[in-house]
């Protein structure tokens, strides 16, 4: 589609392009503020992965590593973060956003987004140092590191194929994400991808599939090709879903 006239667009909707028509692409970027709102969407992504990751991987640690009195508590009312969606929270966390003041900030969408992330952040690592042997922390002590050396030198490494992992199935989340986006990022120059392709498409209507086709492309490509890059990342989060189960 993206690679078809407008006329042929019509014509010929679900076969081979007759002639490639690679202008759609130069229209689309021309038309579509697309470095705009990439650049947006790899800002949400880029701080949401760095905010999460930095946290819940100090957080899983807390749970998993050592005995605390809200220890329990703390990692069921992490875990009940898997179970509740955007849309039940969105007015409240709408609410939230507009008395902090962060509404039309980059700001507004990363804390929420991180805020959602987390969950499944913790409990992944839980389980991956859940399977350290304690003999590591016992070493550090011995040789004099405290609590923040022996997270930052010792643990921090071995965990990194678990961080790398999340930092994939976190780009593909927040890259797609809509609801919360369409919402609170309500000025243009504020809007990712998602929400700026939506623009798009109600601004030229159904009178030109073939520069929608490009526009969408376009849209999605960077989160293809990370797709690609760590597919085999996405397969070992599945494997720690199964043996935290």
């Amino acid at each position: 589609m993206s690679l078809k006239s407008k006329s042929e667009a019509y014509k010929n909707p679900f076969g081979l392009p007759s002639s490639w028509d690679w202008l759609n692409f130069s229209e689309a970027l021309s038309k579509y503020h697309f470095y705009t709102y990439f650049e947006n969407s790899v800002i949400y992504t880029t701080g949401t992965i760095v905010i999460t990751l930095l946290t819940g991987s100090m957080l899983a640690y807390c749970l998993s590593r050592m005995q605390w009195r809200f220890n329990s508590a703390m990692l069921l009312y992490v875990s009940m973060g898997l179970i509740v969606p955007i849309e039940v929270v969105v007015i409240p966390l709408f609410q939230l956003v507009k008395w902090m003041h962060i509404k039309n900030s980059y700001l507004g969408l990363i804390l929420p987004y991180s805020g959602f992330a987390i969950a499944s952040c913790v409990l992944m690592l839980y389980a991956f140092l859940r399977s350290l042997p304690n003999e590591l922390e016992e070493a550090a002590c011995i040789d004099g590191a405290n609590v923040y050396q022996t997270y930052i030198k010792i643990i921090f490494p071995i965990v990194m194929p678990a961080l790398v992992t999340q930092c994939v199935l976190i780009f593909i989340r927040i890259w797609n994400e809509f609801p919360l986006a369409f919402i609170i990022a309500s000025k243009d120059q504020l809007r990712p991808l998602t929400v700026g392709l939506l623009g798009f498409f109600v601004n030229v209507g159904v009178a030109d599939w073939g520069l929608i086709g490009a526009s969408m492309l376009l849209s999605s490509l960077p989160m293809i090709i990370v797709y690609l890059i760590g597919n085999e990342k996405i397969e070992n989060a599945l494997t720690a879903g199964a043996i935290l189960k």
